[in-house]
């Protein structure tokens, strides 16, 4: 039996290292690597579905052409010849961002990001800015720190305290989990925030229940009551923060009782939580839930302010921590400098797509390692718009949503058939060669040759005409390694590191900008203020939120089975229901069909739905809002308001 090194290629917290053990030239086993010391030996079970998924009866494997309402098989050929036509009419027309390309991270792998650079030789294309996932939080810590860095995750075991805000990594993060209950072992205490009782909260030495979107106004509650108890770090403030007494006024003007209003709790639950605050040494982690409201940006930046005017920021055992972009900044990832071709590219809100497509000419769409009409908002209107675009190109494996509604689909290779470089910007701190263990049907499932064949035939001649292995090692270089480095060895050049040590931020100032001259130019408030949390009307008067489930990233690893979507709701809000009843939910958008679940520990006119079902099983954001967050252009959905009434079903 034979073992291969691989990556966990999934959009996930993680990303984890894989043994591969293949056997009369088929897998049939994957396991977690021992030796990583974040991996440690074991794979959640959407990793390990990357076997079921290689060889899953349903995958597609040969390239599908939309006849009718149904699809045929095509050759790679022909495929190829139809994207040469279509693509060399827009081009010759100087048009070519008339063509939309939307990306986002179902499959990591820096070769399976090159339709972007594809995309720069063409002439430069359309894409979207904001996102589905996290950059309201990525855009406040860019304000406040000048960019974003996690500690070597050993230096958990230096906190006294560690502050899991809104992050639940028994669901998201099981590695992190690991480590927290092994640092609850050493006496470390854990606290835990959210909208509701997660699943992460049964560890917890103490858990805060939130009203959802008043995750800021916690955070200024606790700036205030910090001052209050002689909590601030004076010294750690005048050295190294800009707008401390600015922001210390403003406090000033808010009373405490209107904070803890917004938030739904009350003064003896915030003081057990200052209490453990007082300790000192606070580690804290920020899950990407509380920034997708409205005010989600600024509820990253409040916490921010919190953990730097108390001095948790810049020594062991403390922290902030959001995601880690190291290895962006530091490989070469556009190496032929397919930029400088892009003389057409344009930018539009992702929150704004269907309007982008209606009020501009665009004759064609490509998507890559997403399934946006499972996840973007407001699908109804998406859909409509999508369907409006002449031409719709999907690269995927399997029939999604996104799939179903396009007109030519490329299937892509598995993890296991790719070779690749990985890395994560979240949490795991190594950069990891993904080595092949099988081959593809077609060599053109790996995208990297997709492309190469089509610039070759488009007569791209800047397009580089290379081997992996040469691009790869051209990437690598700004690291003075090459692919046979990375194959004998990961490299973690965060090993042993404690975020902002040296007190040098990427801000102007070189300073933690709570007040932020950056944010004021660009049109957005200067420092964390009191947002409140937006409330539902009285046709629509419940929150609806849609957190990440265990078991699969959206629909990715669940599909069409049978089913039907489960609506999680307040003991306090079904009075005209029972338990396992099926109703209709809906929202000023539109409706779906749901079960009724109980959770006797949310809130009144709260609830949530996990974001795993596809249309038919009754996908939640045929009902969210398509609205953005305050900075980073972050889908707003948990902003979303509902109603429930009975079904005839």
């Amino acid at each position: 039996m034979e073992i291969f090194k691989n990556s966990c290629s999934l959009d996930c917290f993680d990303v984890c290292k894989i043994d591969v053990y293949k056997e009369d030239g088929k897998v049939v086993k994957l396991q977690g690597n021992k030796e990583h010391n974040l991996t440690d030996g074991f794979l959640c079970s959407k990793g390990l579905k990357h076997l079921n998924r290689l060889y899953d009866e349903n995958r597609i494997l040969k390239p599908l052409l939309k006849v009718g309402e149904g699809f045929k098989e095509i050759s790679f050929e022909e495929a190829l010849d139809i994207l040469k036509n279509r693509l060399s009419e827009i081009k010759n027309s100087n048009s070519t961002n008339s063509i939309i390309h939307y990306s986002e991270s179902g499959a990591g792998g820096l070769l399976k990001g090159i339709h972007d650079i594809f995309f720069n030789f063409l002439g430069g294309i359309s894409t979207a800015s904001g996102g589905t996932c996290w950059s309201a939080g990525c855009a406040a810590h860019d304000y406040d720190f000048g960019g974003r860095k996690t500690s070597d995750l050993d230096d958990m075991k230096n906190a006294k305290v560690i502050i899991l805000w809104s992050r639940n990594p028994a669901i998201t993060s099981v590695h992190l989990y690991k480590k927290l209950i092994e640092m609850k072992k050493l006496g470390v205490k854990i606290i835990t925030i959210d909208f509701r009782t997660n699943e992460t909260s049964v560890i917890s030495d103490l858990h805060i229940n939130v009203k959802g979107g008043s995750d800021g106004a916690l955070a200024l509650a606790l700036c205030k009551m910090a001052f209050e108890h002689n909590l601030v770090d004076y010294n750690f403030s005048k050295n190294n923060i800009v707008g401390f007494e600015t922001f210390k006024e403003y406090l000033d003007t808010i009373t405490l009782d209107e904070l803890l209003l917004d938030c739904g709790i009350t003064k003896d639950t915030i003081t057990k939580l200052l209490d453990y605050i007082s300790l000192g040494n606070i580690m804290t982690f920020i899950g990407y839930g509380l920034q997708r409201y409205v005010n989600g940006g600024n509820s990253v930046r409040a916490i921010d302010a919190l953990m730097s005017i108390t001095g948790n920021v810049g020594k062991s055992g403390t922290g902030v921590f959001y995601s880690s972009k190291i290895y962006p900044q530091v490989l070469d990832r556009d190496p032929y400098k397919s930029s400088n071709f892009a003389k057409n590219s344009r930018e539009f809100p992702i929150t704004k797509f269907s309007e982008f497509v209606a009020e501009n000419e665009i004759k064609a769409i490509f998507i890559s390692k997403a399934n946006p009409l499972n996840q973007l908002p407001n699908l109804n209107k998406t859909l409509e718009a999508y369907k409006s675009i002449p031409l719709k190109v999907c690269f995927d494996m399997f029939l999604t949503d996104t799939v179903k509604n396009s007109d030519l689909i490329i299937p892509v290779t598995n993890t296991l058939e790719s070779e690749d470089i990985i890395y994560s910007s979240m949490l795991m701190p190594s950069l990891m060669y993904n080595e092949k263990v099988v081959e593809p049907l077609d060599y053109r499932m790996e995208e990297f040759e997709f492309f190469k064949e089509l610039a070759k035939i488009l007569d791209l001649k800047n397009y580089p005409q290379v081997s992996k292995t040469e691009y790869l090692n051209k990437v690598l270089a700004p690291l003075n390694i090459n692919v046979e480095d990375l194959k004998k060895q990961d490299l973690n050049i965060e090993k042993g590191y404690i975020a902002w040590e040296d007190k040098k931020f990427k801000t102007p100032s070189e300073k933690i900008e709570i007040y932020s001259e950056t944010a004021l130019a660009d049109g957005f408030e200067p420092m964390p203020i009191f947002m409140k949390a937006t409330k539902g009307s009285d046709e629509y008067p419940i929150r609806l939120v849609t957190p990440h489930c265990k078991d699969s990233l959206f629909n990715q690893h669940v599909g069409d089975i049978d089913g039907i979507s489960s609506i999680y709701l307040s003991t306090k809000n079904i009075e005209n229901f029972q338990e396992g009843e099926i109703v209709i939910v809906s929202s000023q958008n539109g409706s779906i069909l749901s079960q009724v679940k109980i959770d006797s520990n949310l809130k009144k006119d709260e609830a949530y739905i996990f974001m795993q079902w596809s249309k038919k099983q009754g996908n939640p954001n045929f009902l969210t809002n398509s609205l953005s967050s305050d900075i980073g252009g972050q889908v707003a959905y948990y902003d979303t308001f509902i109603n429930i009434r009975k079904s005839i079903v």
